[in-house]
């Protein structure tokens, strides 16, 4: 099965889209003869992404002939557009996936918030998947819907051992956007500080390989993840695969996956008093690191990317019949 894959921002960009394919691309080669071919943007510029979307229609028709390929496989946002349109003129299925809907979960009024509404729910595709079942709410052309979960490889950080840096490091890893509501965090810092002065914050944003991305992980006391939307956040699964205690938002799927005061703790989105409450009264439980223990035993069991690279596998299969 050969698969076309459009994406509008790819590698030094790194988001949960983008490492889900380069899971998916290795184990549907390995388990179920797949071969992606990866056409992607040269650029996150905004507005080079929007020409790539139009100039990516004459580039697949030409990289079709070459490779005939099976069907098409968009993701995020603006390659559903492009897509639709070579689905058409190919002839051939197109599944689109949905990373997150942030311009929609924060009712945003905006051009771009209207066109990113009119791709994710007004067009419709073969097959669409999406990260989190907190999308399934909208009102969408597209019955079709099949909710994947990513996942996480618990090998590559069990793999590592390394010792926890001097207490406390509580950590933060996402771009440098306001929905990651970072600037709550920052200030919830400010008055931890007053209380546990020796806790720090370390915030990752860019530039680590893997290896050094799960040391980070693993030399830390706490990750906190303030986002005022999400989908499925990949980083809430890192931070399990490396035995951490976690407070997130309750947005997104997140209330889903963290049980309170079991696995991890929950806050509501830019309430910076519960966040620093809830901080505190983590790094002064000695018993922390059970809540670790616990996330750690449930994406092991549920969130691989074996087991999402099947499910994306079956969701092919339907679409070709």
């Amino acid at each position: 099965m050969k698969i076309l894959i459009l994406i509008d921002a790819w590698f030094p960009f790194v988001g949960g889209a983008q490492i889900q394919i380069k899971n998916l691309k290795q184990i549907l080669k390995r388990d179920y003869n797949c071969e992606y071919f990866i056409l992607h943007s040269p650029s996150v510029n905004i507005l080079v992404r929007f020409l790539w979307s139009l100039w990516i229609i004459p580039q697949a028709f030409f990289y079709h002939r070459k490779h005939h390929f099976n069907l098409i496989h968009a993701h995020a946002y603006w390659p559903g557009i492009p897509g639709k349109i070579l689905s058409k003129i190919l002839n051939i299925p197109i599944v689109f996936t949905i990373h997150g809907s942030n311009l929609m979960d924060l009712k945003i009024k905006s051009m771009r918030a209207f066109l990113e509404k009119i791709i994710l729910t007004k067009v419709r595709y073969n097959q669409m998947i999406s990260v989190s079942s907190n999308f399934l709410k909208y009102k969408n052309v597209n019955k079709n819907i099949t909710v994947i979960p990513n996942g996480v490889d618990v090998n590559l950080f069990d793999a590592i051992k390394i010792p926890k840096d001097k207490p406390y490091k509580i950590l933060f890893v996402g771009r440098n956007d306001c929905v990651k509501g970072l600037k709550y965090l920052k200030q919830a810092m400010e008055l931890v500080s007053r209380k546990i002065p020796q806790a720090r914050l370390k915030i990752i944003s860019s530039g680590l390989s893997q290896q050094e991305l799960i040391k980070e992980y693993k030399s830390s006391h706490l990750f906190v993840l303030p986002s005022l939307s999400e989908g499925q956040p990949l980083t809430l699964l890192e931070a399990w695969a490396a035995r951490l205690a976690v407070v997130v938002t309750s947005v997104g799927d997140n209330a889903q996956m963290v049980e309170n005061g079991y696995n991890g703790y929950i806050v509501e989105p830019g309430k910076v008093k519960e966040l620093t409450t809830t901080i505190i009264r983590i790094l002064k439980n000695p018993q922390r690191d059970i809540l670790g223990e616990r996330g750690y035993q449930l994406v092991k069991n549920y969130y691989t990317w074996s087991r999402c690279a099947k499910r994306t596998y079956k969701i092919y299969k339907q679409a070709l019949s």
